[in-house]
């Protein structure tokens, strides 16, 4: 018996924007880059938040900006291969200070190595990542 199936076709969504971004680590059991305010997959359907946790989480362990750094912000973007690998870094905005901005392209490099395999059940075969570097959120 032949059985017909019809293909489905993945849809994607934007990511809804948050209108007050809690604290990452915020309570009793949090830790630095807790939670995954930092992160998003550029509207690709992307339903693994353990996955995006360590990616903030990495990148927070990795990131130890010096001095007065309270209003800088900074944003970028790139991919995570299949196997975990990043390519294509890109700024998308920088802070305006270059230690802060090396700081932060450091911390991507430095935390790509645990980000770990894309999850199984992902189909595609590239994540493409946009971070947003707040220091206020990254605790």
């Amino acid at each position: 018996a032949t059985v017909k199936t019809t293909p489905t076709v993945a849809t994607k969504t934007a990511p809804v924007p948050v209108a007050e971004a809690p604290r990452a680590g915020g309570g009793e059991q949090g830790g630095r880059g807790a939670d995954v305010v930092n992160v998003s997959t550029a509207g690709t359907v992307f339903p693994y938040k353990g996955y995006l946790d360590n990616i903030v989480r990495q990148i927070a362990l990795n990131f130890a900006p010096r001095g007065n750094v309270g209003a800088l912000r900074a944003e970028v973007a790139f991919f995570i291969r299949r196997d975990g690998t990043v390519y294509g870094f890109r700024w998308l905005t920088r802070s305006g200070n270059m230690a802060f901005d090396l700081e932060a392209q450091g911390a991507v490099e430095g935390a790509s190595r645990a980000f770990g395999a894309l999850p199984a059940g992902f189909a595609d075969d590239v994540l493409p990542v946009i971070f947003y570097f707040d220091p206020s959120k990254l605790r």
